[in-house]
């Protein structure tokens, strides 16, 4: 297969699997939204402050499990199995999978130990020890989980990804606001999260074993504790990177605890929560392309193509999404969450969106870059100049200026990050941006967007339909004008279209759409 070929082959595995990965996805944030809605509508801000703190102590102690195995699951499976080399992966998946089952199980234990302790100095709330209890377990679960995810993802299996991520989203839905209108109130949300999450196991288990069972007889039997410190040594970097953001999240967490009540910290962390709804776009892609740089990692020249066009098209794509968010955040929190929230929420959504416009300089691609080419190391230096300057303004900016001090010295530390770990792969592996368009995308978002702010603060209305209605008609607006000004800034030429065309019209779903965009663009470029 020649390079050409083979680099056309990843671009294409790597579009469907985003695609899957996005359908799915969106499904399952959809769905997780929709149960994140329920439950703060149900149980009110201050009730909903609490139960996004419960959260805290058991994602800060997941952290502690894997060791990074799950990462390095996903670089030696594809390695391997697209290479034709699958003697060592049955060893790969059973020392993965049995090291963090029982090492969740430790990090569990602990956790149960000094929860007492863990309540009072990370969230400044005791009295939320035995609540938290019930939601503890997720510790174990959501390891093997995230394991077996792992795993998957080396076989380019993003279907089958997806069903799992849907398969928990359901359950969470049915389960967590059904508990609180039974009465269980908080205990019943966190017990509802709690059994979605087991459940979750046991598809994951399903599809793993299907190519586990499959690769099992070509298996050449490895010294097990030689294979788990060569994983361990791969995803070290990246388990400290992880715990590194766990610290900041724990951090950040303990420091609004101290600075906020229970109603600012629920609207703050509503907030949070709901922005990252433009992970939908975001994640899909940054998932597909850790094994997409994965298999052309011993070509240079591919790379940096790859990494080039990774970024453009990804900020076509998440950029205006950013944007939208930033102009109208009131309707959006008013659609989302409804009128209770609209006192604090909304300026926190737009606040926080800020983040999502360094996309345009590789904030999404860049982590998936450096995993991918076994570079992890970068991504925790990259992780600790975060937490660095994160720590350094928190406490400066919140004693200043309270809550806002908090996002804005998120929004500023993932600068600082992103732009280290840009300069690093520039310098290290000679990849860069396509400046003309990085300008041209950021240019015409913050130009289309005129129309859609004016009508957000122009127009004042209450309730979902009326302001579902101005998101539509301020969205539509939007983005006619930013498709109509990309050809014309020349972001977006013949070549491109060409490249979308070819990398997406496998995908029959997105087809009609995709020939539709193509064409309108075209005549554009012709005029």
């Amino acid at each position: 297969m020649s390079e050409d070929t083979a680099f056309t082959s990843v671009l294409e595995e790597t579009a469907k699997g985003a695609f899957y990965l996005f359908s799915g996805g969106f499904v399952a944030t959809a769905l997780s939204a929709l149960c994140g809605i329920i439950i703060a509508r149900l149980l009110g801000p201050e009730d909903y402050g609490a139960y996004s703190l419960a959260f805290t102590i058991p994602f800060f102690l997941t952290v502690f499990t894997g060791f990074g195995v799950n990462s390095a699951l996903t670089r030696y499976i594809s390695s391997l199995y697209r290479g034709g080399r699958s003697s060592r992966i049955a060893s790969i998946i059973r020392i993965g999978m049995v090291f963090t089952l029982l090492e969740s199980i430790v990090v569990y234990l602990v956790g149960l130990l000094f929860i007492d302790w863990l309540s009072t100095w990370l969230i400044n709330r005791p009295e939320l020890s035995n609540p938290t209890l019930y939601l503890l377990p997720v510790v174990v679960f959501q390891a093997i989980v995230n394991a077996s995810i792992g795993a998957l993802l080396g076989f380019n299996d993003a279907k089958r990804v997806t069903y799992v991520s849907i398969i928990q989203q359901v359950f969470r839905l049915a389960l967590a606001p059904l508990l609180i209108i039974a009465g269980f109130g908080l205990i019943g949300a966190l017990i509802g999260n709690t059994i979605a999450y087991a459940l979750a196991i046991i598809p994951a288990l399903i599809y793993l074993y299907h190519y586990y069972a499959l690769v099992r007889d070509d298996d050449n039997v490895e010294s097990g504790r030689l294979l788990l410190i060569q994983m361990i040594t791969y995803g070290a970097p990246l388990y400290v990177s992880s715990v590194v953001s766990s610290l900041v999240d724990t951090y950040r967490n303990a420091l609004l605890s101290r600075i906020a009540d229970d109603y600012v910290i629920g609207s703050f962390n509503a907030a949070f929560r709901f922005v990252t709804l433009i992970t939908i776009i975001m994640v899909p892609i940054s998932t597909m392309l850790f094994p997409a740089f994965s298999r052309l990692s011993n070509s240079r020249a591919e790379l940096g193509k790859l990494f080039t066009i990774s970024v453009k098209y990804s900020s076509l794509v998440v950029v205006p999404a950013a944007v939208l968010c930033i102009v109208m955040p009131r309707e959006i929190v008013a659609v989302l969450l409804g009128r209770e929230y609209l006192a604090l929420t909304p300026h926190y959504f737009a606040l926080i969106s800020l983040n999502y416009l360094y996309v345009a300089v590789g904030y999404m691609v860049l982590g998936s870059f450096f995993s991918g080419v076994g570079d992890t190391r970068v991504n925790l230096e990259s992780t600790v100049v975060y937490a660095v300057v994160f720590a350094g303004l928190a406490v400066a900016l919140s004693g200043l200026i309270g809550v806002d001090g908090l996002a804005y010295s998120i929004v500023l530390a993932n600068g600082a990050s992103t732009i280290y770990s840009l300069v690093v792969a520039r310098r290290k592996h000679g990849v860069s941006l396509d400046y003309y368009s990085t300008l041209g995308v950021l240019g015409a978002a913050v130009s289309s967007a005129i129309p859609a702010y004016i009508l957000s603060v122009s127009i004042q209305v209450v309730g979902v339909l009326p302001n579902l209605l101005k998101i539509v008609i301020g969205g539509l607006a939007y983005l006619l004008i930013y498709a109509t000004l990309l050809p014309k800034l020349g972001v977006v030429n013949r070549g491109d279209l060409n490249f979308i065309v070819n990398a997406f019209s496998k995908i029959k779903p997105l087809k009609p759409l995709i020939l539709l965009i193509a064409k309108y663009e075209e005549k554009l470029i012709k005029s």
